[in-house]
């Protein structure tokens, strides 16, 4: 028989600082290694979210999520004869989705040009 023991939050390593993100669409990168690659920077305040990646700027919303979402991560070092132990690291009950397209920032100096000949 296959087990699997899920800890509850009061007794795993919580981290309370993680926030759910949702993109229409996808991301593209040259780098073969997307692991930890920086994409952009993040801001929150009240409700709403902005993130500048490059000269686009996406801005989301917070929005209640339909069902809450655990996230979990599986024991390094548990017993697993039968099974697999995780850790309930945190429990999502709202997201921030970005649902419209970037849009391009143009720097001032660059603004109300025109190209000519």
């Amino acid at each position: 028989m296959v087990y699997t023991v899920i800890y509850p939050k009061s007794a795993s390593h919580s981290e309370p600082n993680l926030v759910f993100l949702e993109f229409q669409g996808n991301f593209q990168s040259e780098e073969a290694k997307v692991q930890n690659l920086k994409i952009g920077d993040i801001t929150f305040s009240n409700d709403k979210a902005t993130l500048m990646v490059g000269h686009h700027r996406l801005e989301g919303k917070k929005v209640k999520l339909a069902k809450p979402v655990a996230v979990i991560r599986k024991r390094e070092h548990a017993m697993e004869e039968y099974g697999a132990t995780f850790d309930t690291v945190s429990v999502m009950y709202e997201k921030y989705l970005f649902s419209q397209a970037p849009k391009i920032i143009v720097h001032e100096s660059r603004r109300n040009l025109t190209r000519r000949g």
